[in-house]
């Protein structure tokens, strides 16, 4: 192998080191300005958007065995890594319906493939925020309960005084 494809082997490797995902799109038809627009977004969230050479790209995910056998690439792909994927796959839903481009090919979870229907269907999952806050609601919620009904008794107590000291001033009055 020439240094220079060693090389760019060697580089894509790191990227992809440390990433348990690996989304595909197809930015043929996108213009320069779009795509370095894609790149400031999905850099907000900690991804990270990378055109490589189709082979270099297939052979290291194939050396990795992360990438099947059947899959091939074809076309001017790019790859999105690193970062939150759920964050990642909408800021790419909101791209391609505002510019139509790139189109989802699938991607890489873990060891498992994800088809074009299944790396857009996490687009409508929840984000790290939102489930943390549910997370959050679930935990505060038996404690909420409990401090409720043990403070019902007080409350009891206290509505029963209010309603006979009424009592005793509407007696008072007459």
């Amino acid at each position: 192998m020439r240094p220079e494809k060693k090389f760019l082997s060697i580089e894509i490797q790191e990227w992809l080191e440390g990433s348990a995902y690996i989304l595909f799109v197809a930015y043929s038809g996108l213009r320069a300005e779009e795509f370095r627009e894609l790149r400031q977004r999905l850099a907000s969230v900690g991804a990270r958007c990378r055109v490589a050479k189709n082979q270099a790209l297939t052979r290291i995910l194939r050396e990795s065995r992360r990438l099947p056998e059947e899959w091939t690439l074809k076309g001017q792909v790019a790859a999105i890594a690193h970062g939150d994927m759920i964050a990642a796959s909408k800021i790419l839903k909101n791209f391609v319906a505002e510019f139509t481009r790139p189109k989802l090919l699938g991607g890489l979870l873990d060891d498992r493939t994800l088809s074009a229907a299944e790396a857009a269907a996490l687009a409508e999952l929840p984000s790290r925020e939102e489930l943390l806050g549910k997370l959050l609601g679930l935990l505060q919620a038996p404690a909420t309960r409990l401090v409720s009904v043990l403070s019902e008794p007080s409350r009891a107590l206290a509505r029963t005084l209010a309603a006979h000291e009424k009592q005793q001033e509407g007696a008072a009055a007459t």
